[in-house]
């Protein structure tokens, strides 16, 4: 594990795993908020592919988002997504499609109760998982 951390307050932890529910059996999508590598904020967007095995986010939720953001004057922090039926893992899909360089990705996988919350970087060919301190789900 990277020696890298993320921290996800437990009300953005519940949001998050509440949006994957909602959305399920589809892949739900979001962004993290906060200061540093503190998330604060959650933002659920809409997954435009309305897939259960894949997402983007539809881009005016996305740029809602954003405004927002800089209006609180907040930053990104990180992207969320879920797994209906597969592991909290990143698929070959997520790392193909990482848009967003170093930006961690939170992965929601449903496959138990309580559903399994981890993040990652992602790289072309690989991942590292980042420690999330603090972030249980509650």
């Amino acid at each position: 594990m990277a020696s890298f951390e993320l921290e996800i307050v437990p009300d953005a932890v519940r949001t998050m795993v509440r949006h994957a529910l909602e959305q399920a059996p589809l892949e739900c999508c979001g962004l993290l908020a906060g200061v540093g590598t503190r998330a604060t904020h959650v933002y659920p967007l809409r997954n435009e592919r309305a897939s259960p095995t894949a997402y983007r986010a539809e881009a005016t939720d996305l740029f809602a988002a954003l405004r927002d953001m800089r209006a609180q004057s907040i930053e990104l922090v990180a992207i969320y997504h879920s797994h209906p039926s597969s592991p909290a893992l990143p698929s070959a899909t997520d790392l193909r499609e990482n848009y967003y360089d170093d930006l961690p990705r939170v992965i929601v996988s449903l496959t138990s109760r309580p559903p399994v919350v981890r993040a990652f970087r992602l790289f072309a060919d690989r991942y590292d998982e980042i420690a999330l301190p603090n972030s249980a789900i509650s």
